[in-house]
């Protein structure tokens, strides 16, 4: 099967064109559910209306104090790992993915989704009103991304 390169372009920009239009209707990417499923486990029903609740409680980033609809609700021991902490509002924290911040990657998975900061709660002081660029500088943060899990 051969695709010509028009047909190959015109899918391209059919899939940008889907991208921008999830990003305008404010979709957020569940990360967690998407890590988790590749580790056989299935969000529970009541998630969204305990991400709900948690937002209420903190509602805004701890590491900088955004409020907006960027907001992530973090677990701490990732799901991933122990589904049986999804709906501990104790293992919950309140993280950013504000344009210039992403606080949640950063500083709740060390750069990469699948990762975590068991350290996060201590992090957050560590790193509060810094910046992506600024993060991503820091030696102290350098180091805990290549020992991350």
């Amino acid at each position: 099967m051969h695709i010509s390169l028009q047909i190959l372009l015109l899918i391209v920009v059919a899939l940008i064109v889907i991208f921008a239009l999830l990003q305008l209707t404010g979709k957020k990417t569940d990360h967690g559910a998407h890590i988790a499923h590749r580790h056989g486990h299935a969000r529970s029903a009541e998630w969204s209306r305990v991400a709900k609740e948690h937002l209420q409680r903190e509602p805004r980033c701890v590491a900088c104090g955004y409020k907006g609809s960027k907001l992530q609700v973090h677990h701490i021991r990732p799901f991933h790992l122990h589904p049986q902490l999804e709906l501990d509002p104790h293992n919950l924290i309140t993280l950013c993915e504000a344009r210039g911040r992403e606080h949640h990657l950063l500083l709740g998975h060390l750069g990469e989704w699948e990762s975590y900061n068991e350290h996060i709660r201590e992090d957050v002081k560590h790193f509060y009103h810094k910046t992506a660029a600024q993060i991503r500088a820091d030696l102290h943060w350098q180091k805990k991304m290549t020992l991350r899990p």
